[in-house]
């Protein structure tokens, strides 16, 4: 039976661009000509079992997956919320598929998981990555202007962008004292800044202190942010692990770098230190441009020099 959604998609990317051609042997898998583009749509209901949890589960065919190796390829995860739609840039994750085998009935399993703090896309036996940048039907409709032009982020920068998402859903922000002075107040409430820390822990606190940026709901810590500019990768899942280690409860962990270095947080997150104490299930990647992305499309603006 025709999927509704993907229908009515398939109908407005047919008016933008003109007639999709079907690829392999799928109902799924399209070409768009005049773009040069592969778009693959999944579907799934929202499941809403625990209402604080709700998820879509997706099954991503290995012929089909193979086809779109070495091409401009996306994956539009659909669900029965049309405000709830992605589109994925396959490239993104070409390696992550190579280097991993599907499950035993030959798909690859996802799983998007929406959360107040942020949308996760956990793709099964890879690391998980955050799916925020990739919301909305503009993306979707704009599709040979998907990637918007990310200017040269500094450290700082990309703190004031993650403190100010932050901001905008309803959360108190923690950034390092020894950095608040290049923290950009054009974009950050300091009425909305933490100026000290509830004390979580005695033998924890300084850890928790130096960490690039904190979300926190009166004394609950809600999402750590380490920004990984320059600093090696495993130096902030080391300070991750100390605190899922020590505090309760804490369960939203992101590690933000460039997009040379997600393979790097791949092999890192996959250490046994990390699997034994289940920090490699708590833990998403996000390059400068997903971050880029998830601000503009909450704000509707640019940003950067």
């Amino acid at each position: 039976m025709a999927n509704p959604i993907k229908e009515k998609i398939i109908k407005q990317i047919e008016e933008k661009f003109g007639k999709l051609v079907k690829v392999g042997n799928t109902q799924s898998l399209f070409y768009i000509p005049p773009i040069d583009v592969y778009i693959y749509f999944r579907y799934s209901a929202i499941q809403k079992k625990d209402t604080n949890k709700p998820y879509c589960f997706y099954g991503l065919r290995k012929e089909d997956i193979a086809l779109m190796q070495g091409k401009k390829s996306f994956i539009c995860f659909l669900s029965d919320d049309e405000n709830q739609i992605f589109l994925v840039p396959f490239n993104t994750y070409e390696i992550y598929f190579s280097q991993t085998p599907p499950s035993i009935d030959g798909q690859y399993k996802a799983n998007i998981y929406f959360k107040k703090q942020g949308t996760v896309l956990d793709f099964a036996n890879m690391p998980k990555f955050s799916a925020d940048g990739y919301l909305g039907l503009n993306s979707l409709f704009n599709i040979t202007k998907i990637n918007l032009k990310v200017p040269e982020l500094d450290h700082y920068q990309l703190q004031s962008l993650i403190g100010s998402i932050g901001i905008i859903k309803g959360y108190k922000i923690w950034f390092p004292i020894n950095d608040r002075e290049r923290i950009d107040t054009k974009i950050i409430d300091n009425s909305k800044l933490i100026y000290q820390l509830p004390s979580f822990r005695k033998d924890i606190d300084d850890i928790i202190s130096e960490i690039d940026v904190l979300w926190i709901d009166k004394s609950k810590l809600i999402s750590l942010f380490e920004v990984e500019y320059s600093t090696p990768i495993y130096s902030g899942l080391l300070r991750f692990n100390d605190v899922l280690l020590s505090i309760s409860g804490s369960n939203n962990f992101n590690i933000i770098s460039n997009k040379e270095r997600e393979t790097k947080f791949g092999r890192e997150i996959n250490r046994p230190t990390f699997t034994q104490s289940k920090l490699n299930e708590l833990v998403t990647f996000m390059n400068y441009e997903n971050v880029y992305q998830w601000y503009h499309n909450l704000t509707g603006r640019y940003y950067g020099n």
